[in-house]
């Protein structure tokens, strides 16, 4: 099953999967958006997701202390949770113009099932103790670690969502929320005149649950307009395009196709994302060119 909420524009929004990158930016960095999954289809999830970023200072070595916060709201038909979580990070200037960032964010998350959302077969069961006796809210503890390594074209990442693995048994389900380890890496490739071409990929695993294998291929022109592709295994086939808008601000929406068993039953997936930078996008401040 889907327990955390998935995104198509993750290369719009590198922080909200891994505590690593905060600090990435040398001003503040917000990002805010909302997914609604396979519109139409009675109580598909919806996702909206907000977070800020930005960093925090220099040692004398070079490095770099990032800090952020992040949180997210999502609901599938009965269940949803709210997440909120801060997170640190550290930049460490390595040879060859690699920098490697390690951070870990801590917050917890609070649970929540909709018993009257709940369709059960039996009108009586509506009485049932078993039932209406567990508590519909419970607030977990959580912990992400993530690293990544970048330099100015290609960059690298490790993200461990769910470390502590909270447990649901106060539902009377003998459960827990799986640990999710994705991996993510990607380059930049200069063309001719303004464009370049960005090829990206993510593999997330978690127990119990399919292999998510998504893969990316986007162009940019004069950093103002990227667009391009995405196809997630058996899934969905996505359309992604970015806008920088001003000087500071930046939006971005994604389209999924539904290509799995569920493209004959649901409709399809929109995805938006804004940004907004304490200071110009242009100035210079992005250290690698892969991505952002």
């Amino acid at each position: 099953a889907q327990q955390l909420p998935l995104r198509t524009n993750w290369q719009f929004n590198y922080f909200q999967e891994n505590p690593a990158f905060a600090g990435f930016t040398d001003c503040l960095e917000l990002k805010a958006g909302f997914r609604q999954q396979w519109a139409g289809f009675d109580g598909a999830p919806q996702t909206a997701f907000a977070n800020v970023q930005g960093e925090l200072g220099r040692s004398a070595g070079g490095g770099v202390h990032g800090f952020g916060g992040r949180v997210t709201d999502d609901s599938a038909g009965p269940y949803g949770f709210t997440h909120l979580d801060l997170a640190y990070a550290y930049h460490l200037k390595m040879a060859q113009g690699w920098r490697l960032a390690a951070g870990a964010a801590i917050g917890f998350m609070q649970y929540r099932l909709s018993l009257g959302d709940i369709v059960l077969p039996d009108f009586q069961a509506g009485n049932d103790p078993a039932i209406t006796s567990n508590a519909n809210q419970l607030l977990a503890p959580t912990m992400d670690f993530g690293v990544w390594a970048y330099n100015k074209y290609t960059f690298w990442g490790l993200s461990i969502q769910n470390l502590i693995e909270p447990s649901v048994d106060q539902w009377g389900l003998s459960t827990r929320f799986q640990r999710h380890v994705s991996l993510t890496g990607g380059s930049m490739i200069r063309l001719d005149g303004p464009w370049s071409f960005h090829p990206a990929g993510s593999i997330r695993f978690a127990a119990g649950a399919p292999v998510a294998v998504d893969v990316q291929a986007m162009f940019d022109y004069e950093e103002s307009v990227r667009f391009g592709l995405g196809y997630r295994n058996e899934t969905a086939l996505a359309a992604m395009m970015t806008l920088n808008l001003m000087e500071n601000l930046t939006i971005g929406y994604a389209y999924d196709w539904n290509v799995g068993p569920l493209s004959q039953a649901s409709s399809n997936t929109h995805e938006i994302t804004i940004g907004v930078l304490a200071c110009p996008i242009k100035s210079g401040h992005v250290p690698c060119a892969a991505f952002q």
